[in-house]
């Protein structure tokens, strides 16, 4: 408990924060209350006038790592120092009572789903994690009967050691290859997640063919179960307005009620209160009988393809972004074969698309625009029924973030003129 991690980290002289953003900043609130003895170094290129920040990493007993750095990219090897995070700290000292949740896609709404069950079934629950809440902002909070709920990206598993009691693996696609040595290095951190379990913990997972993935004999849990093929008893249909919960994470929920004995009412319930987070296949609004859709949240081809088969009466597609060498050729075969007429191109991967889907041209209406407002622009003057905004790529060549990027759409759309 808090006790022990705090115990945990007293051993050391001097921690150094290796990246100053959310995480950091949380654990150097967290130091300056509970680890008054503890010399804090913070190491940022944003916190330094020295080009040789890095030298700093050499006076630390033990490094706090922040997530978004890719020790890769550094060409800085784990081993090199005594490495840490928030995460592992968190998950060696709490990890029987968290429900972790990891994916390509989806993590956010699921996590979001798990915690709101709970709380409807009267369970003590805490949503913490990558869905921007440290764990370490609430952790006073936290008792014996207490969940925590946690979501996970594969940066906050990478290297860690330990894993929750309950763990979820949604999905798995090509991502973040701007991060990682190659896409295996992607998956193993993301396996992480269930890689350190006991045998009587419990893993739940969605995927086609998971062999495919990893030796599923390996898996340590006798509890694993793969819910892909399992039919729902309860699914509930969502509205454009509301929003929609992909069948895979429905599917997991449902598991997970069942292991945890939710009652069928506050199962219900949670699904029937839901509303789709910002940037998720959001409605933005309706311009001249138009329905416009924000999913800027979108960053690779397979949740392009998912949005696009979920809304079904999409016309007018809007996608493009930072180039980070995934490849579009199926996304490309994909909206060939769709019903969707008007394709609006921009940035650097809508110029890869565009190229791609021009070299055979069919019936398709395929522009290539200068940035977002003019795709926007397009879309207004083409769409009649559906303008859907899911960029199939990340944002990071225009946009601080996703939501950057969806809040300038769904601007956009509120500044047409009917």
């Amino acid at each position: 408990m808090l006790a022990d991690l705090v115990s945990d980290l007293t051993q050391y002289k001097t921690i150094a924060i290796f990246g100053y953003g959310v995480e950091g900043k949380s654990f150097h609130t967290f130091a300056k209350k509970y680890l008054p003895n503890v010399a804090i170094l913070i190491v940022d290129k944003n916190y330094s006038d020295d080009a040789n920040y890095l030298a700093a990493l050499n006076e630390a007993k033990l490094i706090i790592k922040s997530p978004g750095i890719s020790l890769h990219n550094l060409g800085i090897a784990y081993d090199d120092y005594n490495f840490s995070s928030i995460t592992e700290l968190f998950l060696k000292h709490f990890s029987n009572q968290i429900i972790g949740v990891t994916g390509t896609k989806g993590k956010s709404t699921l996590v979001t789903l798990i915690d709101s069950m709970l709380k409807n079934a009267d369970k003590k629950s805490l949503l913490c994690g990558n869905i921007g809440i440290s764990p370490l902002e609430a952790i006073e909070s936290i008792d014996l009967e207490t969940t925590v709920v946690m979501e996970l990206s594969s940066h906050q598993l990478y290297h860690i050691n330990y894993s929750p009691h309950i763990a979820i693996l949604i999905n798995l696609f090509e991502e973040h290859l701007d991060y990682y040595a190659d896409l295996q290095d992607y998956y193993a951190a993301k396996f992480n997640i269930f890689k350190h379990q006991s045998e009587e913990d419990i893993f739940i997972y969605n995927l086609q063919n998971p062999d495919a993935f990893f030796d599923t004999k390996q898996i340590p849990s006798k509890h694993a179960y793969n819910v892909h093929a399992k039919n729902l008893k309860n699914e509930v249909a969502f509205d454009m307005k509301r929003g929609y919960i992909h069948h895979a994470s429905l599917q997991i929920l449902e598991k997970l009620s069942e292991i945890l004995e939710v009652d069928k009412e506050s199962y219900i319930k949670t699904l029937q209160e839901f509303q789709t987070l910002p940037h998720r296949l959001e409605f933005a609004g309706e311009v001249n009988g138009v329905s416009y859709i924000n999913d800027s949240i979108s960053t690779i081809p397979e949740a392009t393809m998912e949005a696009v088969k979920i809304l079904k009466n999409v016309d007018t597609l809007i996608l493009g972004g930072n180039d980070r060498g995934v490849d579009y050729d199926a996304l490309v075969k994909f909206l060939r074969e769709s019903n969707v007429q008007n394709i609006i191109c921009f940035s650097d991967t809508g110029k890869q698309i565009y190229e791609k889907i021009k070299r055979e041209q069919n019936s398709k209406n395929l522009f290539y625009m200068h940035d977002l407002r003019e795709s926007v622009k397009k879309a207004h003057e083409t769409a009649k029924k559906i303008v859907l905004f899911s960029p199939a790529a990340s944002s990071f060549n225009a946009y601080k973030n996703f939501m950057e990027r969806g809040e300038e759409f769904k601007n956009l759309v509120r500044n047409l003129k009917g």
